[in-house]
């Protein structure tokens, strides 16, 4: 058996098991979480964790077929409503960025280009790429990246939920406990959409475009054919685990070595993301764009795939919250760049 498939088996054995071990336990995003550590032990203390980009790539399309498959005709035209809350939200987070950034700057551990693309809350395959084209270092990018994608997918969904109450009466409207029942072909037809558009969406030149048009073309064909848009729960489940194998195996000794010289930088991105996510939520929660969960997860620093993927593990399931956070990379990746660019201008 070729080496490169042994070591793809493993990572997915040690994402799923640590993975299912934390879903198990009703660790909030358990199974992604659980999946980045486990390919992370992997890879760090026995160097054979690898999962090709394609994973990524299908986990995507999965989130974005099981946001458009809930989405109804009546849901679209509340959609209009998320323009209030992204006037609330990006500029709040373009702040936070500047600030932590100057702040890491501060320490003298980088310069200042780095130390602001560290901060960018963006994905953690578009950011590096981009600040290696800019001119910042992308070995200490995609490290403390990583770090805000720990917080974004660990530790904000759990702070969440304990803080809400973690009862889901406020988060979410109450479900019906009515299974649902599926039907095999439905569900195929819904995922070869969603893959169709998000492949689409990956040789375009729009970013995150994968999930980006999976999830329009499947918000196409749940409205044009209502009850025809179907995605089980254990899908979702698998998008998790292979977002968390191939978030896992991206991190290696290096990466650990960075972060080991890298502490006051790495405590300065938790206190500002965590302060961003309360404070940034709040005042969503009292501008009435949402309520006080749905709030804290539209500042979470994750990508709109991992919230869509984790936000019902929480009791949240609000099209809107998802929409915004794709909104919010798509902006992030196209504009803070050349505003960090002319920060860098001011300072040199």
């Amino acid at each position: 058996m070729p080496q490169i498939l042994v070591e793809i088996l493993l990572t997915l054995a040690c994402a799923l098991a640590v993975g299912r071990l934390l879903d198990r336990l009703h660790v909030p995003g358990g199974m992604m979480v659980g999946a980045v550590i486990g390919a992370c032990v992997l890879g760090v203390f026995f160097g054979q964790a690898y999962m090709p980009g394609p994973a990524k790539t299908i986990a995507q399309i999965i989130a974005g077929a099981f946001i458009g498959s809930g989405i109804r005709r009546e849901d679209l035209a509340e959609m209009k409503t998320i323009i209030r809350p992204a006037l609330i939200l990006l500029p709040c987070l373009l702040a936070v960025n500047i600030i932590a950034g100057l702040l890491i700057y501060a320490t003298g551990k980088m310069d200042l280009l780095t130390a602001l693309m560290c901060c960018v809350p963006g994905g953690i395959s578009d950011i590096p790429m981009i600040a290696a084209d800019m001119g910042a270092d992308p070995s200490i990018v995609v490290t403390m990246q990583f770090i805000r994608l720990v917080l974004g997918i660990g530790v904000f969904p759990i702070l969440i939920k304990v803080f809400t109450g973690g009862d889901g009466k406020e988060v979410a409207v109450e479900q019906k406990k009515t299974k649902k029942t599926y039907q095999a072909g439905n569900v195929a037809l819904t995922f070869a959409v969603a893959a169709v558009c998000g492949l689409i969406g990956k040789i375009s030149p729009v970013p995150s475009g994968t999930m980006g048009f999976a999830t329009l073309g499947s918000i196409i064909f749940a409205v044009s054919f209502p009850g025809r848009a179907q995605m089980p729960k254990l899908l979702r489940k698998l998008a998790q685990m292979l977002s968390g194998a191939y978030v896992g195996a991206s991190i290696g000794a290096q990466q650990v070595r960075v972060l080991m010289t890298m502490g006051t930088p790495v405590l300065i991105i938790v206190c500002a993301y965590l302060i961003a996510c309360f404070g940034i939520g709040f005042l969503l929660y009292k501008a009435g764009c949402f309520t006080r969960a749905e709030g804290m997860l539209a500042a979470t620093p994750a990508g709109a795939s991992d919230m869509a993927l984790i936000s019902a593990d929480i009791g949240v399931q609000n099209a809107k919250l998802i929409v915004l956070q794709v909104m919010r990379l798509i902006i992030v990746v196209l504009f803070f760049p050349t505003i960090l660019s002319f920060v860098v201008a001011l300072f040199a």
